[in-house]
């Protein structure tokens, strides 16, 4: 029993470290400003709001209040995802959007090559509008 519960502790204390870490080097990483982010997009309004939207679920994911994302940030490196979470924040995304039937746009994401955070901007906006053109 005891070595179950010593088992349980270092996996705790491993995942607690991996936190940290991560968490550490999201506070290092440095952006552009919301302002400067939904900017980028100029004035097509449909695409600000997307935006908005990604950069605001972004920079809630590091406790760090000095994190902040930039255009090109790449999921892979600066965000240490992989395609399933991709398709996970494709998802949640889809959903504040109000797209009806998320996962079938979802189900597209590995074809439609996000790499980036301006990929996603790009595809949502694409999906948003044949969703209302649908």
């Amino acid at each position: 029993m005891a070595s179950v519960l010593l088992t349980m502790g270092v996996c705790v204390l491993l995942i607690a470290a991996i936190t940290v870490r991560y968490q550490r080097r999201l506070g290092k990483h440095r952006g552009l400003s919301r302002e400067e982010f939904i900017g980028a997009f100029g004035e097509n309004a449909s695409r600000s709001g997307l935006a908005g939207i990604v950069y605001d679920y972004y920079k809630s994911q590091a406790i760090s209040k000095n994190f902040s994302i930039a255009l090109d940030d790449a999921y892979d490196t600066v965000l240490s995802a992989g395609e399933e979470d991709i398709q996970d924040d494709a998802m949640v995304l889809l959903k504040k959007l109000r797209i009806s039937d998320p996962s079938e746009y979802v189900a597209q994401v590995p074809e439609a090559k996000i790499r980036t955070l301006r990929d996603m901007v790009n595809w949502l906006d694409a999906v948003r509008m044949r969703s209302s053109a649908g």
